[in-house]
């Protein structure tokens, strides 16, 4: 079961309401089968992985250089074919017959975006592959606005793509990828070689997109990343899949984090400090994934919750003067804004946002603290916010209460 939104005609195929639930009968959107890959020169880099990744969910892969993770990217939408073994997209296997169809369906960004992009302008670059799927010039034009909104990147649509930063490029290349209006979205290595305020806006795009019925895949180095942001882990060694799970599965298995030469997340390595020295009553918790879990599992004191209003922005349908009123009325002490839609929409009202990047987290934390908080959401990401604050009290005893209110 999932939340879908629309943004314009970016996700079509999901066109609802965005109070709609919609269930999914069979998740699996892209699943590999024993899969195995030999380059030219003999090298083995795929040795029978198996893999599956879900509608809807965010699903990262980790391990060490060489273990294969750029190499399965490649077969995920037919730029690699399999030396055996078999390659599946929505229950089809990849074939000649439907390679292109395929590469509609499947959008790849690479690590590096200079891989990806090559026309002069930021519009030329995003409108290529539309222009490719044979499409009307209007279709086109409409394609590439929506995309470049989307991302709040239109200011950019006649720069000279060499001129843009590393953060700007890897946006641009995602934009590439939305216009073709794929279902799943492959990352390999996104916020690798960005400064954090880069990273955090791309890593806040996959967000965005898993809330507008995407299904997003990632490789990464970045083992905090992984244990915070995805549903569902594969860490792979030597061209296999030496284990699949959660997040707290993964991490919390330090026999596995030894064997694959990786790393204990930070959150995760301050945990098991303060459960060592006793400073950290273990008894029936669990293995955090981010700080604000970390400190609920020591915090022990009774809390005045404060409350987290949400006003979802649409995009098409935004009552800037609703907006208004709800900001002039409303009691709060903080404000935060998640998508770009709802920041562009905050800068038109001249709000200033106390939260630009992980609003939900800030905001979780502001309201345990006795403070009121205001969210601008846009779309999905509405739902996002209502759906972790539950699963917080729930999990946590805590009792903040939440809702959409516009």
């Amino acid at each position: 079961m999932c939340w879908i939104y629309s943004y314009g005609s970016i996700s079509r195929v999901y066109r609802s309401s965005p109070d709609l639930k919609v269930i999914v009968l069979d998740d699996i959107v892209l699943r590999t089968s024993n899969l195995h890959y030999t380059y030219p020169d003999g090298t083995r880099a795929l040795n029978g992985i198996d893999f599956e990744a879900r509608r809807c969910n965010k699903t990262a892969i980790i391990g060490p250089n060489g273990s294969g993770k750029s190499t399965l990217f490649l077969h995920f939408n037919g730029l690699y074919r399999p030396t055996a073994g078999a390659v599946y997209v929505n229950g089809a296997e990849i074939t000649d017959k439907n390679i292109d169809t395929i590469r509609r369906t499947v959008g790849l960004v690479f690590q590096d975006p200079d891989d990806q992009l090559f026309a002069p302008t930021v519009r030329d670059d995003v409108a290529f592959g539309p222009a490719n799927m044979g499409l009307s010039r209007s279709e086109i034009e409409t394609r590439v606005e929506d995309v470049l909104t989307m991302l709040g990147i239109s200011d950019l649509r006649d720069r000279n793509v060499d001129n843009l930063s590393g953060g700007q490029k890897k946006t641009v290349a995602i934009a590439g990828v939305l216009a073709m209006e794929p279902d799943i979205i492959v990352l390999d290595e996104p916020t690798s070689g960005l400064d954090p305020e880069s990273a955090a806006e791309i890593v806040e795009i996959t967000e965005e997109l898993t809330a507008a019925g995407k299904s997003i895949i990632i490789s990464t180095h970045d083992v905090d990343l992984a244990l915070s942001w995805a549903d569902e882990i594969y860490v792979l060694k030597s061209g296999t899949v030496y284990r699949s799970g959660t997040p707290r599965e993964i991490f919390g298995d330090k026999k596995l984090i030894d064997e694959t030469k990786l790393r204990f997340p930070t959150v995760t390595k301050t945990f098991i400090e303060f459960k060592n020295r006793k400073i950290l009553d273990c008894t029936g918790c669990t293995m955090p994934r981010d700080v604000l879990d970390l400190v609920d599992g020591f915090d022990k004191n009774e809390h005045v919750h404060g409350r987290i209003d949400v006003i979802r922005v649409v995009r098409g349908a935004i009552d800037m003067a609703a907006i208004c009123s709800a900001v002039r009325n409303r009691d709060f002490d903080r404000i935060g804004a998640m998508g770009t839609l709802s920041k562009a929409v905050a800068v038109e009202l001249g709000i200033t946002c106390d939260y630009s990047t992980d609003v939900i987290q800030s905001a979780i934390s502001a309201a345990v603290r006795g403070l009121n908080v205001l969210v601008l959401a846009s779309g999905g990401m509405a739902d996002l916010v209502l759906s972790r604050v539950s699963e917080r009290n729930t999990r946590d005893g805590q009792q903040i209460e939440c809702e959409i209110i516009l």
